[in-house]
């Protein structure tokens, strides 16, 4: 995979510089499959973070556990 295809925030999870990111990238030090992996599992925590922060709203309760299925 090359480098621009990877999402243009890529070196923030990593708290890298975009040169930094492609030259770790060409050296082969970063996969870029298992970063994108990880960008995808960051993007639906955060997702799930803000359905449930939503919810705790919408229900007036001061907490949820966001991995219980009853709720």
């Amino acid at each position: 995979m090359a480098q621009e295809k990877l999402s243009s925030y890529a070196h923030l999870l990593l708290g890298l510089t975009k040169q930094e990111l492609a030259r770790r990238v060409a050296l082969g030090l970063i996969n870029p499959e298992i970063l994108k992996a990880q960008l995808d599992q960051n993007a639906r925590d955060l997702k799930l973070e803000a359905l449930c922060e939503r919810y705790i709203e919408l229900q007036s309760l001061s907490q949820v556990d966001k991995y219980d299925a009853s709720e």
